[in-house]
């Protein structure tokens, strides 16, 4: 499974926090830095394993930044801000 931001969703950040909008159901989620992060790297990368190697390499906490990335990829398929390709 590949994914890919949702090209129709506006983006805003603000103080170190990201927001997005799918505009055609109204939904939006709010990105604490873990999840910026990750919105970030689906500029580059869209696989999620490659997305989780590279959180990896940054933090030391697997189970955490796998947690954290489970969590932003679930909630953003759900709100539509990010699609299956």
């Amino acid at each position: 499974m590949n994914l890919t931001k949702n090209p129709k969703c506006i983006y805003k950040e603000i103080d170190e926090i990201g927001v997005i909008l799918e505009p055609e159901s109204g939904k939006f989620i709010e990105l604490n830095s873990t999840a910026l992060e990750i919105w970030n790297l689906l500029d580059k990368i869209n696989d999620p394993e490659l997305i989780k190697t590279s959180l990896l390499e940054k933090y030391e906490k697997e189970e955490a930044i796998n947690n954290d990335i489970t969590e932003f990829i679930n909630n953003a398929l759900r709100a539509n801000i990010i699609l299956k390709t």
